[in-house]
């Protein structure tokens, strides 16, 4: 069922692209920095076919972008409107004054492209129709990549960037060896794992979750949330999933 369902979302994104790209009916592709042009709708099948036995993909942390979409982007300056409003309700030169603004500089560094629900798998591809979809008129980028050694911390750490994956760590011990922020939340973070999923985890004594983080994950630590307002724990919410966004290294 949950194959059918990332099947048809990435189906109506995939259409509706076509919107952006029929004054021109041109179907441009970008595999890994190189372009390749389609005269007409092709499946995803045959545009990995092109470079699907150049290497040893990992697929899981393979991704496919709408590049014609702006989403995103739009998004990503709807979140930094949010922290600019929240500003000045914060004490200036306070610790989550400071949080807040190292947040915003984050999102404003990411390199951002609209994603596309959708599993990318060339075996898969290739048995499956559910799997296959059609690229329409418009312009893509498919991310291939081998299989990452890293995990991306994000949020209220000292040091945002990438960490060495640790094959057989838990989540919250990962989250231990990372300088927070004095106002990180000790309770929760964000793991979203390299298909695009988001997962709320926890790392307080009391709710420890004790399972592995994928390779080429991202940790979103997020900031403390108000006692009496909900707002910064809507803007942890829309900044984890503004993530799945993310164009990594």
């Amino acid at each position: 069922m949950k194959q059918v369902f990332y099947s048809l979302i990435a189906f109506l994104c995939l259409s509706s692209a076509s919107v952006f790209s029929k004054e021109y009916d041109v179907l441009n592709v970008t595999l890994n920095q190189q372009t390749y042009k389609f005269e007409r709708p092709v499946r995803l099948a045959s545009v990995l076919s092109i470079v699907a036995n150049q290497d040893d993909w990992y697929w899981p942390a393979s991704a496919v972008y709408n590049l014609n979409a702006v989403a995103a982007e739009q998004e990503r300056e709807a979140i930094k409107a949010e922290i600019s409003a929240l500003l000045p309700l914060i004490e200036r030169h306070s610790d989550k004054y400071s949080a807040l603004g190292h947040l915003y500089r984050q999102v404003s560094s990411w390199k951002l492209a609209t994603r596309i629900p959708m599993p990318v798998s060339y075996d898969k591809a290739r048995l499956f129709f559910t799997d296959n979809p059609m690229f329409q008129f418009g312009d893509y980028s498919i991310q291939l990549k081998r299989r990452p050694e890293v995990i991306h911390f994000l949020g209220a750490i000292r040091r945002p960037g990438t960490y060495k994956h640790q094959s057989g760590t838990p989540v919250y011990k990962m989250v231990e060896d990372v300088k927070t922020h004095i106002h990180a939340d000790q309770s929760f973070v964000y793991v979203i794992d390299p298909t695009g999923n988001i997962e709320k985890r926890g790392v307080a004594y009391w709710n420890l979750d004790a399972s592995q983080l994928m390779p080429g994950s991202q940790v979103y630590v997020p900031i403390t949330s108000e006692l009496f307002s909900d707002r910064i724990e809507k803007l942890n919410e829309r900044v984890a999933a503004l993530a799945v966004n993310r164009l990594l290294p």
